[in-house]
């Protein structure tokens, strides 16, 4: 190989360096500025989801919230169709189910559990997803939790909080 041939392949191979790193740049920059292409309905309409984990395509994100007969489920993501499950805390763990709520299956959802039984000021309770053995009818027995891969329920905790005075 001479000179002028080996100046050649080092100037194609600066070019390809260069196109390479142009282009990577520019993907990554738009896919940064669209959101990385995930952004769920949920955090489209500003709802906080930081503490939301999609674990083989399900998640739950709850904010603590004021005591009520409700509770405002920021985003649930099912794989199937499911129920959101409100338990109460019971030395550190869910409890007793307050209410559920069916969601069908999808990406970003939000929604409401209307309770049995109230939240109260200052204790803490957990949204839980339960899978829904198809008949729309929530059955503890039956409507099991949805786990991770290692066997945990998909869950996130939350506290009830005292309602704003008004002023």
């Amino acid at each position: 190989m001479d000179f002028k041939d080996k100046n050649q392949l080092i100037a194609a191979a600066a070019v390809v360096v260069v196109v390479v790193a142009v282009g990577g740049f520019w993907l990554g920059w738009t896919t940064a500025r669209r959101g990385g292409g995930e952004e769920s309905a949920a955090e489209e309409q500003g709802v906080d989801v930081s503490g939301a984990v999609l674990v083989g395509g399900n998640a739950i994100a709850v904010n603590d919230q004021p005591a009520g007969t409700s509770v405002a489920i920021s985003m649930v993501t099912l794989a199937a169709d499911g129920w959101v499950a409100i338990h109460e805390d019971r030395d550190g763990k869910p409890g007793n189910i307050l209410g559920a709520q069916w969601f069908p299956a999808g990406q970003g959802q939000s929604g409401s559990v209307e309770l049995l039984r109230g939240t109260e000021n200052g204790k803490v309770y957990y949204a839980m997803l339960h899978s829904d053995d198809g008949d729309h009818k929530f059955d503890r027995a039956i409507d099991l939790p949805i786990a991770d891969p290692l066997g945990n329920a998909i869950m996130m905790r939350f506290v009830a909080t005292a309602l704003p005075s008004a002023q």
